[in-house]
């Protein structure tokens, strides 16, 4: 019998500060959560831990200090097997992937402390697992997807960086894939990261889909504070007779009680400004005169909105950021 082991996590949104709403010491939490994830490598023998993007929550290369990479980096150091990573969104400036080499995540690859996963080969007593890679893209087209062929691998797994649910959706204005038009792609196992709400483990016409919700609590606005964050857990057996056989479960983390962790005003005070936020976008949006006569400033169409300085702060973050991406 030979098995291959994985464990995987998805967002982990760490950073030197936290929300507003933390009381706790964030950066320190998170890094707990990695080394949960470490010590389960090391008990469960994993051939490879996964990490489906989002390592990272400020896009803004100057706002992560190097003590922030250099304390991952002596941690993602501490794990005994490889640690296979793709980017996602907030591991890059205004959504390119061609900000990777500016980005702190571009110094943990070039160290060489994760491997940026686009496609990798796995063997172990003449057997092969594909391991597979997706960021997060702009966009995301499903046709246009390219997945390197399984050839003699037993299993492929894929990680990508993409909402995706049980069932198409809509999410404010972004598209979430079904697990049905997923499944029209050739991986066996997609581990699906980018969507912070718990979407548990589902096989659906001989595929599974692993969607368990963010590793971190708290830093989107559509997020349950009482969200238990978990690690996947897969593996991936084939006996002498060469049947194969897939044990996929999920691994809670220790965490600690609502009550220390957030201040639960100031977590209701975030949510009314995201929402403030969305509203503001879409009237933005839709009041195209407006942007027209202010041209490029979108001061003079900000200071005409009722909205609090700190809602006015963020949006106009957003428009800048969206406006390098042009």
């Amino acid at each position: 019998m030979t098995d291959f082991i994985f464990i995987s996590a998805n967002d982990i949104h760490i950073s030197d500060t936290g929300p507003r709403s933390r009381i706790d010491n964030f950066k320190e939490t998170m890094l707990g959560k990695i080394d949960q994830m470490r010590i389960a490598c090391s008990k469960l023998q994993a051939d490879a831990a996964l990490i489906t993007g989002d390592l990272y929550n400020l896009k803004n290369p100057s706002k992560n200090s190097h003590r922030l990479n250099q304390e991952l980096i002596q941690a993602f150091r501490k794990f005994p097997c490889p640690i296979y990573m793709i980017p996602g969104n907030h591991d890059l400036t205004g959504n390119n992937l061609e900000s990777l080499q500016e980005q702190p995540l571009g110094v943990l690859y070039a160290d060489g402390t994760l491997v940026n996963l686009t496609h990798e080969i796995l063997k172990k007593n003449g057997h092969k697992v594909s391991l597979v890679g997706i960021p997060y893209i702009d966009n995301f087209d499903i046709s246009t997807i390219q997945i390197p062929d399984k050839d003699d691998s037993i299993i492929q797994i894929c990680l990508m960086h993409v909402y995706a649910g049980p069932k198409g959706t809509m999410l404010f204005k972004n598209r979430i894939y079904g697990y049905d038009e997923l499944s029209v792609l050739d991986p066996d196992i997609f581990i699906l990261g980018h969507y912070h709400i718990d979407q548990g483990i589902q096989e659906l016409g001989g595929k599974h889909f692993i969607n368990i919700g963010s590793m971190s609590r708290g830093v989107l606005s559509e997020e349950d504070v009482n969200h238990q964050p978990q690690l996947g857990f897969i593996k991936i057996s084939i006996d002498d007779d060469k049947k194969v056989t897939r044990t996929i479960q999920s691994i809670k983390l220790k965490i600690k009680p609502v009550e220390e962790v957030f201040d639960m005003k100031k977590w209701e005070e975030a949510k009314e400004e995201s929402k403030e936020i969305e509203q503001f976008v879409t009237k933005l949006l839709d009041d195209t005169k407006a942007v027209q006569e202010a041209g490029s400033d979108f001061n003079v169409v900000l200071n005409t909105m009722d909205i609090t300085k700190a809602v006015r702060d963020k949006v106009l973050h957003f428009i800048h950021e969206a406006s390098a991406t042009k």
